[in-house]
């Protein structure tokens, strides 16, 4: 009996030992449960810099870039594949699984305001995505690492778009009744405040709504936004929009340069990027500031105007889509050289900001639907000014650098631009000049530009004489998502078997 009762209590010792053991091997700094806010940083980035990313492909499209004759034959000339794609695709998917486990955090911790933010980011990335691929997975996004959910089910555009619709109201509604003292921590877009995020939340609303317009009767829903502010506030001021303001030494803004060169230009007159001749030819035709924002003056007057403060500087734009052949023809017949066309301008790439949506953007959109007899409350004319002043206002001055440090838009330099005869909204061509306004302040968010131009055509853009096809419309699933089972038989059954390419219109097209 003595000897049974060593073993037994041996045994018991044993046992809590190796519990300990355990214990002591649990790492505290890799928690099996991330709370909610830990995984805000990387979403926010990650979903701004899949904006950014549109300023190559999606910005080149609808040019407000182009590139130098022969030097992106694929994009530059259309000569697309499921291979051009793939990251585009590949990306936001995987950070829509991050996504769902923060709106599944939220739900879980009983914290209603990261479950609200959850479903804002979820239609923020996705919006992105199915304003260049058309049909998506919505309920399904970002699932992949679900057993039984590899391959997740495609929704048609337009459902997608209802879809995305029900999410912002319920974001809306939850925001609306968060409890007093509710905190959002570690929130690198609002700073923890929870009623901007729920004007972003209908302000992203009411751009789905005009995205959709064509199709769909929205009257009523743009409506019940804009005339009841007090249960849908949107975005009332500048300081009020989506602008994600980067670290700039460890999270960088895509288009901003680490090593400036030694010329004092601070812009990048080797590579092979230069401003389109539509933006350049456009803010040159209303003497618009924007222009010293957006792009460089050209290489070779920069550097005659260094030695001879005499020469003026010189700002132009490069036609979209020459061959090789065609640019060097271009540069016989002009006498220009590659060195005569402006490159990204220096505010931009000194910039550590994103802007996922501007202030302006809803204004433009407000005048839209005045001008369209919603029922909106308000003076189309009026309110057209006022986002041409936000546009500009969002270019002020850094600290006390000058104009030539960090170009900005000053307060005389505004008021002179918007005293213009030519510059208010005019009796006629109203809807061309507030789409040519909404492409010029979404300059570098290329889905954005690029959307609205699909939506209401303009500006108007012509690409090189000897482009491979017309200009895109859409972007091609990636060769690697053309595999999954759920996308063959989607086609199949809505698009009759035939996959679609980049000149097949998406559904919120006229």
């Amino acid at each position: 009996m003595k000897k049974f009762s060593l073993i037994a209590g041996s045994l018991m010792i044993l046992f809590s030992s190796c519990s300990k053991f355990e214990e002591i091997n649990i790492n505290p700094n890799n928690p099996a449960t991330v709370p909610p806010e830990m995984l805000l940083p990387p979403l926010i980035s990650g979903a701004a810099n899949s904006m950014n990313g549109s300023g190559n492909k999606a910005g080149q499209y609808v040019q407000h870039l182009a590139w130098l004759g022969g030097t992106s034959e694929d994009n530059g000339r259309y000569n697309l594949t499921g291979a051009s794609f793939r990251e585009e695709w590949n990306a936001p998917v995987r950070l829509l699984k991050d996504v769902n486990q923060l709106r599944e955090l939220g739900t879980s911790t009983s914290q209603p305001q990261y479950t609200a933010i959850a479903s804002v980011l979820k239609v923020y990335i996705l919006s992105l995505m199915s304003d260049a691929y058309g049909d998506i997975p919505y309920n399904e996004a970002g699932m992949g690492n679900i057993a039984g959910m590899e391959f997740p089910h495609f929704q048609p555009q337009q459902e997608v778009f209802g879809l995305m619709l029900a999410d912002l109201e319920a974001a809306n509604q939850q925001f609306k009744a968060l409890p007093a003292g509710a905190i959002i921590a570690r929130d690198i877009l609002f700073s923890g405040n929870a009623a901007r995020w729920r004007k972003f939340a209908n302000s992203l609303k009411v751009r789905i709504l005009m995205r959709q317009s064509a199709k769909v009767d929205v009257k009523a829903a743009v409506t019940a936004i804009f005339n009841n502010p007090a249960e849908y506030p949107v975005f009332e001021s500048v300081s009020d929009q989506a602008t994600l303001v980067y670290n700039n030494n460890t999270d960088l803004y895509s288009w901003f340069i680490q090593n400036p060169p030694s010329d004092g230009s601070g812009v990048d007159f080797n590579g092979n990027t230069r401003i389109s001749d539509v933006m350049v030819n456009l803010l040159k035709s209303k003497n618009d500031p924007r222009l010293q924002i957006f792009a460089a003056p050209t290489k070779n007057s920069y550097n005659a105007n260094r030695t001879n403060p005499a020469v003026p500087l010189v700002y132009r734009g490069l036609r979209a889509g020459y061959s090789d052949a065609e640019q060097n023809a271009e540069y016989a017949r002009t006498g220009l050289n590659k060195d005569d066309y402006s490159v990204i301008g220096k505010r931009i790439r000194k910039e550590n900001r994103a802007f996922l949506m501007t202030y302006a953007e809803l204004l433009l959109l407000k005048t839209e639907a005045i001008q369209r007899g919603m029922g909106v409350s308000g003076s189309a004319a009026q309110t057209y000014m006022e986002a041409l002043k936000a546009s500009l206002e969002k270019w002020p001055a850094v600290a006390s650098a000058s104009q030539t440090e960090t170009p900005f838009i000053s307060e005389a330099q505004k008021n002179e631009y918007l005293a213009q005869a030519t510059v208010g909204l005019s009796s006629t061509d109203q809807i061309k000049q507030i789409a040519e306004q909404l492409w010029i302040d979404s300059y570098l968010n290329g889905f954005e530009g690029w959307a609205g131009w699909r939506r209401l055509g303009y500006p108007q853009i012509v690409p090189g004489p000897s482009v491979l096809s017309p200009i895109p419309v859409r972007y091609t699933y990636s060769d690697n998502e053309q595999n999954n089972p759920n996308l063959i038989t989607f086609v199949q059954q809505t698009m009759g078997g035939v996959m679609p390419t980049h000149n097949t219109k998406v559904w919120f097209q006229p």
